[in-house]
């Protein structure tokens, strides 16, 4: 029964209210690019067997063709929908029968019938219909040589025979399934293993510690899916200075995963270069501002002074640390400027806090607290937890923390935990803000003496005065900007460290000056008073530093 597709429209109706059903389960239960399941071919040996008549076919009838996937009798095929016997039966929903098609008005006129293509003569068929009732094709027998009447238990037979193709349609579906899903799964942990170890390469491989901090991180990848999150971590040892960053990028995806590589390298080298947090952050903002897409991220910053205990904040957009050791629970304050990539020329303010002990401080992200459950709870069980572990070791800590998000979570969740052992016993510091004009001089040099007479280090105070107000008088006149002075008594050390911090990025050099000029010495007074001095780039300004031995 092989022929040329025809382009003749045909003129029966297929009584499938939902053709487009029909197809999709059609697509379901039957994949017509591979083999036809064997067991075909024993179904319509058996139908020309229980109905005498020589000729079985199992049919499916999409779109515009009838495939013949098994067939007794003769060579299977592929023929036009439009020229289908079988196609009528579609549209009845039953099996249907005709002795002699020739005489029988539903096909007398089909080319199958009146010699165009073939001369079937006694024709029956059974729809292969799903639990839904759609119509898959046919199991239809012929014989193409005389008349013959099926009795009812034939065409019984060929009923039962056309359920049993379903069913074997039904159990290849089900086995494509069970390999579709494994295959999904495999490819799933491939994913997984995949986003790993690339989260594995983007986070720093180890954390540096001092005899100061120890950190204990920890990051747990979402469980919704196998891409690659964009929380991150980081930590910079910068002198006696310990920058801890903690950051979440938005998305959950390659592009954020990349995001995240790029804001972390920025942080990195933006701290490495001796920016303070503000600059950092706007730096690393201003660079996003270049970026593709239209991710963000949040990022918080902490700078410790492992000798002082005194800490900066800066954040954009990211929830403040928390100090959970010793006393209660309590945010290290911070005034958050937006995330990053948001706004253009966003400012992120500096917050200064000072730890005078031994202390332990949380950095987080928002994951850690997110994780389903009752509104407004993640924030409370974070405190209890921190509350109730708050002098268990760090690991024990952080586990704790992460026990309600271990198993459901839709988000990335990572922390920090920073152990401070708390300043240098043998170390003390005062800072001072000093007014923004000439003014400025005075009050360095009474708070300098007011401090020294507290230090008891008045035996010192007239060479120390002569740095300060050479170094304040620098700042004033050459910054234009608020200035700060900070002084240091290392008493192991027996050094007075005097730091005037100033806007400006412009180093100080020693001059030459002639015998009458009026200027230019102040920085030879400092070099030849001064154990040593040097300048320490922050941001958009600097700190002068000047060393002077003490008794």
């Amino acid at each position: 029964m092989n022929a040329v597709p025809s382009d003749r429209t045909a003129e029966v109706d297929t009584g499938d209210r939902d053709e487009r059903a029909r197809l999709e389960a059609l697509r379901d239960y039957v994949d017509v690019t591979a083999p036809p399941p064997a067991q075909l071919q024993a179904v319509v040996r058996l139908a020309t067997r229980l109905t005498g008549l020589p000729h079985a076919v199992v049919n499916i009838i999409d779109e515009q063709y009838q495939r013949q996937l098994a067939a007794e009798g003769f060579d299977r095929g592929i023929s036009a929908r439009t020229d289908s016997m079988c196609y009528y039966t579609l549209g009845e929903g039953a099996p249907v029968h005709s002795p002699d098609a020739r005489e029988d008005a539903r096909w007398a006129g089909n080319p199958w019938v009146d010699g165009r293509l073939g001369h079937v003569r006694s024709y029956a068929a059974a729809p292969l219909l799903t639990p839904d009732h759609h119509a898959l094709g046919t199991l239809c027998v012929f014989d193409d040589t005389r008349p013959q009447e099926l009795t009812e238990s034939q065409r019984t037979d060929l009923a039962d025979l056309a359920d049993l193709v379903v069913s074997i349609f039904d159990r290849e579906r089900r086995a494509r399934l069970v390999h579709a899903q494994e295959e999904a799964l495999a490819v799933a942990r491939s994913d997984a293993d995949t986003a790993r170890a690339l989260q594995a390469a983007l986070l720093p491989h180890a954390l540096p510690s001092t005899d100061h901090v120890r950190l204990t991180a920890r990051y747990l990848p979402g469980t919704d899916g196998a891409e690659v999150g964009g929380d991150f971590y980081d930590a910079i040892e910068a002198g006696n200075t310990f920058v801890v960053a903690m950051g979440d990028v938005q998305g959950h995806n390659a592009s954020a995963a990349a995001l995240m590589g790029r804001v972390r390298t920025a942080v990195r080298a933006y701290v490495s270069e001796g920016h303070d947090l503000s600059a950092v952050l706007e730096r690393t903002n201003q660079l996003m501002q270049s970026f593709e897409g239209e991710l963000f991220a949040t990022c918080c910053l902490i700078a410790l002074d492992q000798a002082t205990g005194e800490v900066e904040v800066a954040s954009a957009g990211h929830p403040a640390p928390l100090l959970f050791a010793p006393g209660p629970v309590r945010p290290l304050s911070v005034d958050p400027g937006p995330p990053l990539g948001v706004e253009h020329d966003a400012e992120f303010p500096r917050t200064r806090h000072r730890l005078t002990g031994r202390s332990r401080v949380l950095l987080y992200t928002d994951g850690v607290v997110e994780w389903p459950r009752e509104a407004g709870t993640g924030e409370g069980t974070l405190e209890v937890a921190l509350t109730a572990h708050a002098s268990a070791p760090a690991e024990t800590v952080a586990d704790r923390v992460l026990a309600p998000v271990q198993h459901e979570r839709d988000d990335d969740a990572a922390l920090l935990v920073l152990d401070y052992s708390g300043p240098d016993p043998g170390l003390r510091e005062t800072r001072i803000v000093l007014p923004t004009d000439t003014r400025a001089v005075r009050a360095a040099r009474d708070h300098l003496r007011t401090t020294l007479a507290a230090w008891d280090l008045s035996s010192a105070a007239d060479e120390a005065e002569l740095v300060v107000s050479e170094l304040v008088t620098n700042a004033v006149l050459h910054s234009g900007s608020p200035a700060a002075l900070t002084l240091r008594h290392d008493r192991e050390d027996r050094l007075l460290c005097v730091g005037v911090e100033d806007g400006s990025t412009r180093h100080p050099q020693p001059r030459d000056s002639d015998e009458d000029a009026t200027g230019g010495r102040g920085m030879h007074i400092v070099q030849l008073l001064a154990h040593r001095w040097w300048v320490a780039p922050t941001g958009d300004g600097k700190t002068v530093w000047a060393d002077l031995l003490v008794a």
